[in-house]
């Protein structure tokens, strides 16, 4: 194992060490863009929207829909500059 995964193995112990596990009820996904707790189409799309909104907004993405690349090299770059790739910091962010 390399440092870097001893620390993150450490950081999930860390994490979870205060959390009791009850084995008597189930575990169950939780949806926390929505207030019942469930995941739907039109709630991910609400999200998603809302985060597109406030950047269009800002002016500071506008000009990067606008450009006539695949949509996948611009999501791309949108994540690069969101900072959202899932790098190795990232996903320990997570």
């Amino acid at each position: 194992m390399f440092d870097s995964e001893v620390d993150m193995a450490v950081s999930f112990l860390k994490d979870v060490e205060g959390h009791r596990i009850q084995p008597q009820t189930r575990d169950q996904w939780v949806w926390t863009a929505d207030p019942n707790g469930q995941y739907s189409v039109r709630s991910a799309y609400n999200v998603l929207t809302e985060d597109l909104s406030q950047e269009i907004q800002d002016g500071a993405f506008e000009e990067l829909w606008k450009l006539k690349v695949p949509f996948k090299i611009a999501t791309f770059a949108w994540r690069l500059l969101k900072d959202r790739l899932p790098t190795r910091v990232n996903l320990r962010r997570r």
